[in-house]
Protein backbone atom coordinates (compact mmCIF):
# COMPACT_ATOMS: atom_id res chain seq x y z
CA UNK A 1 0.00 0.00 0.00
CA UNK A 2 1.52 3.34 -1.06
CA UNK A 3 1.83 6.33 1.27
CA UNK A 4 -1.14 8.19 -0.22
CA UNK A 5 -3.46 5.23 0.39
CA UNK A 6 -2.13 4.76 3.90
CA UNK A 7 -2.77 8.43 4.62
CA UNK A 8 -6.26 8.16 3.10
CA UNK A 9 -7.10 5.14 5.29
CA UNK A 10 -5.62 6.81 8.38
CA UNK A 11 -7.80 9.88 7.82
CA UNK A 12 -10.89 7.66 7.83
CA UNK A 13 -9.77 5.75 10.93
CA UNK A 14 -9.17 9.02 12.77
CA UNK A 15 -12.92 9.59 12.63
CA UNK A 16 -13.73 6.49 14.72
CA UNK A 17 -14.71 8.43 17.89
CA UNK A 18 -17.09 10.50 15.78
CA UNK A 19 -18.56 7.32 14.29
CA UNK A 20 -19.40 6.05 17.80
CA UNK A 21 -20.97 9.42 18.66
CA UNK A 22 -23.21 9.17 15.61
CA UNK A 23 -24.19 5.63 16.69
CA UNK A 24 -25.34 6.72 20.17
CA UNK A 25 -27.88 9.32 18.95
CA UNK A 26 -30.14 6.90 16.98
CA UNK A 27 -29.61 3.99 19.37
CA UNK A 28 -31.07 6.03 22.21
CA UNK A 29 -33.73 7.57 19.96
CA UNK A 30 -35.03 4.25 18.61
CA UNK A 31 -35.20 2.27 21.86
CA UNK A 32 -38.79 3.30 22.60
CA UNK A 33 -40.16 2.84 19.08
CA UNK A 34 -41.36 -0.82 19.18
CA UNK A 35 -42.37 -0.82 22.86
CA UNK A 36 -44.55 2.30 23.17
CA UNK A 37 -47.46 0.06 24.19
CA UNK A 38 -45.40 -1.49 26.98
CA UNK A 39 -43.98 1.85 28.18
CA UNK A 40 -47.48 3.35 28.07
CA UNK A 41 -48.80 0.50 30.18
CA UNK A 42 -46.09 1.13 32.79
CA UNK A 43 -46.93 4.84 33.00
CA UNK A 44 -50.68 4.29 32.41
CA UNK A 45 -50.92 6.40 29.23
CA UNK A 46 -51.93 5.63 25.62
CA UNK A 47 -49.16 4.85 23.06
CA UNK A 48 -49.78 8.06 21.11
CA UNK A 49 -49.32 10.03 24.33
CA UNK A 50 -46.26 7.98 25.25
CA UNK A 51 -44.83 8.91 21.84
CA UNK A 52 -44.57 12.50 23.13
CA UNK A 53 -41.16 11.50 24.50
CA UNK A 54 -39.97 12.10 20.92
CA UNK A 55 -40.94 15.74 21.40
CA UNK A 56 -38.85 15.92 24.58
CA UNK A 57 -36.02 14.11 22.81
CA UNK A 58 -36.09 16.45 19.79
CA UNK A 59 -36.38 19.56 21.96
CA UNK A 60 -33.42 18.42 24.04
CA UNK A 61 -31.34 17.64 20.94
CA UNK A 62 -32.09 21.02 19.34
CA UNK A 63 -31.22 22.77 22.62
CA UNK A 64 -27.96 20.84 22.64
CA UNK A 65 -27.17 21.97 19.09
CA UNK A 66 -27.64 25.62 20.02
CA UNK A 67 -25.76 25.29 23.33
CA UNK A 68 -22.86 23.60 21.57
CA UNK A 69 -22.43 26.57 19.22
CA UNK A 70 -21.88 28.92 22.17
CA UNK A 71 -19.87 26.46 24.28
CA UNK A 72 -17.39 25.93 21.47
CA UNK A 73 -16.69 29.66 21.39
CA UNK A 74 -15.33 29.54 24.94
CA UNK A 75 -14.03 25.99 25.34
CA UNK A 76 -12.02 23.64 23.17
CA UNK A 77 -14.38 21.21 21.47
CA UNK A 78 -12.54 18.13 22.78
CA UNK A 79 -13.12 19.40 26.34
CA UNK A 80 -16.81 20.02 25.56
CA UNK A 81 -17.17 16.50 24.15
CA UNK A 82 -15.50 14.77 27.10
CA UNK A 83 -17.41 16.75 29.75
CA UNK A 84 -20.69 16.15 27.94
CA UNK A 85 -20.12 12.39 27.93
CA UNK A 86 -19.46 12.46 31.67
CA UNK A 87 -22.59 14.53 32.41
CA UNK A 88 -24.74 12.29 30.22
CA UNK A 89 -24.10 9.20 32.35
CA UNK A 90 -26.11 10.20 35.48
CA UNK A 91 -29.11 11.34 33.42
CA UNK A 92 -29.19 7.93 31.70
CA UNK A 93 -29.00 6.22 35.08
CA UNK A 94 -31.94 8.39 36.20
CA UNK A 95 -34.09 7.00 33.36
CA UNK A 96 -33.66 3.54 34.83
CA UNK A 97 -34.73 4.69 38.30
CA UNK A 98 -37.57 7.10 37.37
CA UNK A 99 -41.11 6.01 38.26
CA UNK A 100 -42.85 9.32 37.52
CA UNK A 101 -43.75 10.09 33.89
CA UNK A 102 -43.00 13.79 34.40
CA UNK A 103 -39.53 13.02 35.74
CA UNK A 104 -39.01 10.56 32.91
CA UNK A 105 -39.84 13.29 30.36
CA UNK A 106 -37.42 15.71 32.05
CA UNK A 107 -34.59 13.17 32.12
CA UNK A 108 -35.29 12.33 28.47
CA UNK A 109 -34.86 16.01 27.62
CA UNK A 110 -31.63 16.29 29.63
CA UNK A 111 -30.17 13.13 28.08
CA UNK A 112 -31.08 14.33 24.59
CA UNK A 113 -29.53 17.73 25.36
CA UNK A 114 -26.13 16.16 26.02
CA UNK A 115 -26.51 13.76 23.07
CA UNK A 116 -27.25 16.75 20.84
CA UNK A 117 -23.99 18.42 21.88
CA UNK A 118 -22.04 15.23 21.19
CA UNK A 119 -23.76 14.72 17.83
CA UNK A 120 -23.25 18.24 16.45
CA UNK A 121 -19.58 18.26 17.48
CA UNK A 122 -19.03 14.94 15.74
CA UNK A 123 -20.60 16.27 12.52
CA UNK A 124 -18.58 19.49 12.55
CA UNK A 125 -15.40 17.49 13.21
CA UNK A 126 -16.16 15.22 10.25
CA UNK A 127 -16.89 18.15 7.91
CA UNK A 128 -13.66 19.87 8.94
CA UNK A 129 -11.62 16.64 8.98
CA UNK A 130 -8.90 15.61 6.58
CA UNK A 131 -11.01 13.38 4.31
CA UNK A 132 -11.44 15.39 1.13
CA UNK A 133 -14.62 13.82 -0.30
CA UNK A 134 -17.19 15.16 2.14
CA UNK A 135 -20.15 13.31 0.59
CA UNK A 136 -18.25 10.04 1.03
CA UNK A 137 -17.14 10.54 4.66
CA UNK A 138 -20.51 11.95 5.74
CA UNK A 139 -22.32 8.99 4.14
CA UNK A 140 -19.93 6.53 5.77
CA UNK A 141 -20.18 8.18 9.19
CA UNK A 142 -23.96 8.26 9.00
CA UNK A 143 -23.91 4.55 8.23
CA UNK A 144 -23.10 4.25 11.94
CA UNK A 145 -26.22 6.36 12.58
CA UNK A 146 -28.22 3.80 10.59
CA UNK A 147 -26.49 0.92 12.38
CA UNK A 148 -27.49 2.34 15.77
CA UNK A 149 -31.09 2.76 14.66
CA UNK A 150 -31.11 -0.73 13.14
CA UNK A 151 -29.91 -2.59 16.23
CA UNK A 152 -31.86 -0.58 18.80
CA UNK A 153 -35.42 -1.89 18.09
CA UNK A 154 -34.21 -5.50 18.21
CA UNK A 155 -32.53 -4.82 21.52
CA UNK A 156 -35.50 -3.17 23.24
CA UNK A 157 -38.09 -5.61 21.88
CA UNK A 158 -35.80 -8.50 22.83
CA UNK A 159 -35.68 -7.29 26.42
CA UNK A 160 -39.47 -6.94 26.63
CA UNK A 161 -40.12 -10.31 24.99
CA UNK A 162 -37.93 -11.94 27.66
CA UNK A 163 -40.02 -10.34 30.42
CA UNK A 164 -37.14 -8.11 31.52
CA UNK A 165 -37.94 -4.61 32.77
CA UNK A 166 -37.70 -2.38 29.68
CA UNK A 167 -35.83 0.29 31.67
CA UNK A 168 -32.70 -1.85 31.70
CA UNK A 169 -32.29 -1.11 27.99
CA UNK A 170 -30.68 2.19 29.02
CA UNK A 171 -27.75 0.22 30.43
CA UNK A 172 -26.74 -0.44 26.83
CA UNK A 173 -26.71 3.31 26.13
CA UNK A 174 -24.46 3.82 29.18
CA UNK A 175 -22.08 1.20 27.78
CA UNK A 176 -21.80 2.94 24.39
CA UNK A 177 -21.36 6.34 26.02
CA UNK A 178 -18.45 4.93 28.07
CA UNK A 179 -16.97 3.38 24.90
CA UNK A 180 -17.27 6.70 23.08
CA UNK A 181 -15.70 8.58 25.99
CA UNK A 182 -12.74 6.21 26.14
CA UNK A 183 -12.18 6.44 22.38
CA UNK A 184 -12.16 10.25 22.48
CA UNK A 185 -9.71 10.32 25.40
CA UNK A 186 -7.46 7.76 23.71
CA UNK A 187 -7.44 9.57 20.37
CA UNK A 188 -6.89 12.91 22.07
CA UNK A 189 -3.85 11.57 23.93
CA UNK A 190 -2.49 10.00 20.77
CA UNK A 191 -2.72 13.35 19.02
CA UNK A 192 -1.06 15.71 21.45
CA UNK A 193 -2.55 18.78 19.79
CA UNK A 194 -6.01 17.23 19.63
CA UNK A 195 -6.09 17.46 15.81
CA UNK A 196 -8.98 15.63 14.26
CA UNK A 197 -11.05 15.83 17.41
CA UNK A 198 -11.58 19.53 17.80
CA UNK A 199 -12.49 22.40 15.56
CA UNK A 200 -11.09 25.89 15.74
CA UNK A 201 -12.89 27.85 18.41
CA UNK A 202 -13.23 31.18 16.67
CA UNK A 203 -16.19 33.42 16.17
CA UNK A 204 -16.63 32.89 12.47
CA UNK A 205 -18.10 35.81 10.55
CA UNK A 206 -21.42 35.00 8.94
CA UNK A 207 -21.09 37.72 6.28
CA UNK A 208 -20.33 35.32 3.45
CA UNK A 209 -23.54 33.38 4.03
CA UNK A 210 -25.91 36.21 4.92
CA UNK A 211 -24.64 38.79 2.45
CA UNK A 212 -24.79 36.40 -0.51
CA UNK A 213 -28.50 36.26 -1.29
CA UNK A 214 -28.25 33.23 -3.58
CA UNK A 215 -26.28 31.19 -1.05
CA UNK A 216 -28.70 32.15 1.72
CA UNK A 217 -31.73 31.05 -0.32
CA UNK A 218 -29.96 27.78 -1.18
CA UNK A 219 -29.22 27.24 2.51
CA UNK A 220 -32.86 27.92 3.44
CA UNK A 221 -34.06 25.36 0.89
CA UNK A 222 -31.56 22.84 2.30
CA UNK A 223 -32.86 23.41 5.83
CA UNK A 224 -36.51 23.10 4.72
CA UNK A 225 -35.68 19.82 2.99
CA UNK A 226 -34.17 18.51 6.23
CA UNK A 227 -37.20 19.71 8.22
CA UNK A 228 -39.66 17.75 6.06
CA UNK A 229 -37.33 14.78 5.92
CA UNK A 230 -37.35 14.64 9.73
CA UNK A 231 -41.16 14.86 9.74
CA UNK A 232 -41.34 11.84 7.44
CA UNK A 233 -38.56 9.83 9.10
CA UNK A 234 -39.87 10.32 12.65
CA UNK A 235 -43.35 9.29 11.52
CA UNK A 236 -41.90 5.99 10.32
CA UNK A 237 -39.45 5.12 13.07
CA UNK A 238 -41.51 6.32 16.04
CA UNK A 239 -45.02 5.38 14.96
CA UNK A 240 -44.82 2.57 12.36
CA UNK A 241 -44.28 -0.27 14.90
CA UNK A 242 -47.30 0.83 16.95
CA UNK A 243 -49.35 1.36 13.77
CA UNK A 244 -48.61 -2.17 12.58
CA UNK A 245 -49.29 -3.68 16.02
CA UNK A 246 -52.71 -1.99 16.26
CA UNK A 247 -53.90 -1.59 12.65
CA UNK A 248 -52.42 -4.71 11.04
CA UNK A 249 -52.16 -6.90 14.16
CA UNK A 250 -48.42 -7.53 13.90
CA UNK A 251 -46.83 -9.10 16.97
CA UNK A 252 -44.00 -7.27 18.75
CA UNK A 253 -41.26 -9.06 16.81
CA UNK A 254 -42.75 -8.40 13.36
CA UNK A 255 -43.49 -4.76 14.22
CA UNK A 256 -39.88 -4.32 15.32
CA UNK A 257 -38.73 -6.11 12.18
CA UNK A 258 -40.56 -3.52 10.03
CA UNK A 259 -38.59 -0.60 11.45
CA UNK A 260 -35.36 -2.60 11.48
CA UNK A 261 -35.76 -3.35 7.77
CA UNK A 262 -36.25 0.38 7.25
CA UNK A 263 -32.93 1.11 8.96
CA UNK A 264 -31.24 -1.83 7.22
CA UNK A 265 -32.22 -0.22 3.91
CA UNK A 266 -30.77 3.07 5.12
CA UNK A 267 -27.52 1.37 6.15
CA UNK A 268 -27.17 -0.40 2.78
CA UNK A 269 -27.95 2.80 0.89
CA UNK A 270 -25.40 4.87 2.78
CA UNK A 271 -22.64 2.33 2.27
CA UNK A 272 -23.48 2.14 -1.45
CA UNK A 273 -23.66 5.88 -2.03
CA UNK A 274 -20.35 6.38 -0.21
CA UNK A 275 -18.94 5.10 -3.50
CA UNK A 276 -21.58 6.50 -5.90
CA UNK A 277 -20.99 10.02 -4.54
CA UNK A 278 -17.82 10.05 -6.61
CA UNK A 279 -19.87 9.61 -9.83
CA UNK A 280 -23.21 11.42 -9.39
CA UNK A 281 -24.15 14.90 -8.22
CA UNK A 282 -25.96 15.40 -4.91
CA UNK A 283 -28.95 17.02 -6.67
CA UNK A 284 -29.46 14.05 -8.99
CA UNK A 285 -29.18 11.61 -6.10
CA UNK A 286 -31.74 13.55 -4.02
CA UNK A 287 -34.37 13.46 -6.76
CA UNK A 288 -33.79 9.76 -7.46
CA UNK A 289 -33.95 8.89 -3.77
CA UNK A 290 -37.23 10.81 -3.36
CA UNK A 291 -38.82 8.67 -6.08
CA UNK A 292 -37.52 5.46 -4.50
CA UNK A 293 -38.83 6.62 -1.10
CA UNK A 294 -42.33 7.24 -2.45
CA UNK A 295 -42.37 3.79 -4.04
CA UNK A 296 -41.26 2.17 -0.80
CA UNK A 297 -43.77 4.07 1.34
CA UNK A 298 -46.62 2.97 -0.92
CA UNK A 299 -45.59 -0.68 -0.56
CA UNK A 300 -45.06 -0.27 3.19
CA UNK A 301 -48.43 1.25 4.03
CA UNK A 302 -51.12 0.18 1.55
CA UNK A 303 -50.78 -3.58 0.75
CA UNK A 304 -52.41 -6.15 3.00
CA UNK A 305 -49.62 -8.69 2.44
CA UNK A 306 -47.06 -8.61 5.24
CA UNK A 307 -44.31 -9.77 2.87
CA UNK A 308 -44.90 -6.72 0.66
CA UNK A 309 -44.94 -4.50 3.76
CA UNK A 310 -41.50 -5.85 4.67
CA UNK A 311 -40.19 -5.22 1.15
CA UNK A 312 -41.66 -1.73 1.25
CA UNK A 313 -39.88 -0.98 4.54
CA UNK A 314 -36.50 -1.94 3.06
CA UNK A 315 -37.10 0.07 -0.14
CA UNK A 316 -38.21 3.07 1.93
CA UNK A 317 -35.01 2.87 3.93
CA UNK A 318 -32.97 2.67 0.72
CA UNK A 319 -34.68 5.80 -0.54
CA UNK A 320 -34.32 7.69 2.73
CA UNK A 321 -30.72 6.54 3.18
CA UNK A 322 -28.62 9.33 1.76
CA UNK A 323 -30.95 12.32 1.92
CA UNK A 324 -29.64 13.60 5.33
CA UNK A 325 -25.91 13.04 4.58
CA UNK A 326 -26.20 14.86 1.25
CA UNK A 327 -28.00 17.76 2.93
CA UNK A 328 -25.44 17.85 5.76
CA UNK A 329 -22.64 17.97 3.21
CA UNK A 330 -24.40 20.84 1.41
CA UNK A 331 -24.95 22.79 4.63
CA UNK A 332 -21.34 22.29 5.70
CA UNK A 333 -19.75 23.32 2.40
CA UNK A 334 -22.01 26.14 1.18
CA UNK A 335 -19.91 28.66 3.13
CA UNK A 336 -16.11 28.55 3.18
CA UNK A 337 -16.19 29.99 6.72
CA UNK A 338 -18.60 29.61 9.61
CA UNK A 339 -19.29 25.89 9.12
CA UNK A 340 -20.28 25.57 12.79
CA UNK A 341 -22.94 28.27 12.40
CA UNK A 342 -24.26 26.79 9.16
CA UNK A 343 -24.49 23.29 10.64
CA UNK A 344 -26.05 24.58 13.87
CA UNK A 345 -28.77 26.32 11.84
CA UNK A 346 -29.24 23.22 9.69
CA UNK A 347 -29.54 20.72 12.54
CA UNK A 348 -31.50 22.97 14.90
CA UNK A 349 -34.22 24.00 12.46
CA UNK A 350 -34.24 20.71 10.58
CA UNK A 351 -34.47 18.55 13.70
CA UNK A 352 -37.27 20.76 15.05
CA UNK A 353 -39.61 18.68 12.89
CA UNK A 354 -39.28 15.97 15.52
CA UNK A 355 -40.74 18.33 18.12
CA UNK A 356 -44.02 18.80 16.28
CA UNK A 357 -44.65 15.50 14.53
CA UNK A 358 -45.74 13.50 17.65
CA UNK A 359 -48.56 16.03 18.17
CA UNK A 360 -49.51 15.81 14.49
CA UNK A 361 -49.54 12.00 14.71
CA UNK A 362 -51.64 12.10 17.88
CA UNK A 363 -54.19 14.46 16.31
CA UNK A 364 -54.44 12.51 13.05
CA UNK A 365 -54.47 9.09 14.74
CA UNK A 366 -57.40 10.22 16.86
CA UNK A 367 -59.41 10.67 13.65
CA UNK A 368 -57.94 8.02 11.37
CA UNK A 369 -55.13 5.65 12.35
CA UNK A 370 -54.36 4.76 8.73
CA UNK A 371 -53.95 8.42 7.77
CA UNK A 372 -51.42 8.86 10.58
CA UNK A 373 -48.98 6.81 8.49
CA UNK A 374 -49.96 8.22 5.09
CA UNK A 375 -48.79 11.70 6.14
CA UNK A 376 -45.23 10.42 5.64
CA UNK A 377 -46.03 10.20 1.91
CA UNK A 378 -47.24 13.82 1.83
CA UNK A 379 -43.98 15.00 3.39
CA UNK A 380 -41.89 13.00 0.89
CA UNK A 381 -43.83 14.41 -2.08
CA UNK A 382 -42.91 17.91 -0.90
CA UNK A 383 -39.27 16.83 -0.54
CA UNK A 384 -39.20 15.56 -4.13
CA UNK A 385 -40.66 18.78 -5.50
CA UNK A 386 -38.29 21.00 -3.51
CA UNK A 387 -35.29 18.82 -4.49
CA UNK A 388 -36.05 19.54 -8.16
CA UNK A 389 -36.38 23.28 -7.49
CA UNK A 390 -33.16 23.28 -5.46
CA UNK A 391 -31.24 21.46 -8.21
CA UNK A 392 -32.30 24.09 -10.75
CA UNK A 393 -31.55 26.96 -8.37
CA UNK A 394 -28.02 25.65 -7.84
CA UNK A 395 -27.20 26.84 -11.35
CA UNK A 396 -27.52 30.44 -10.11
CA UNK A 397 -24.69 29.91 -7.62
CA UNK A 398 -21.07 30.50 -8.29
CA UNK A 399 -18.44 28.27 -6.77
CA UNK A 400 -18.57 24.64 -5.82
CA UNK A 401 -21.82 23.89 -3.98
CA UNK A 402 -22.90 20.33 -3.28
Amino acid sequence: MDNSRKTHLKNYLMEFPNFISLFIYPFFMMLSSPILLDMGTYFNVSPENMNIIITFFSTGVVSGFVASFFLNKHLKSNIVIILTHILLLPSLAGLILATSLSLFYILYFISAFFIGIIFINANVSIIEGKVENKDSIVNLSHSFFALGALTSPFFSSGIVSRQINWKFMYLAVIFFVLLSLISYIYMNKRNNTGKGLETENKTFPAKELFQNRNKLIYMIMTIILQFFYVLSEVTIFSWAPTFFRIEKLFDLYKASFIVSLFWLGILAGRLLVSFLSYKFSAGTLLISLSIISLTGLSLLIFPVSREINFIGAAITGLGFSVIPPLLISSAGTISSSGKDLALTMFFSIGTAGGIFIPFIIRAVAGQNLFLSMIIAIFFMVFIGILAVIRKQYRKTLKGKIQ
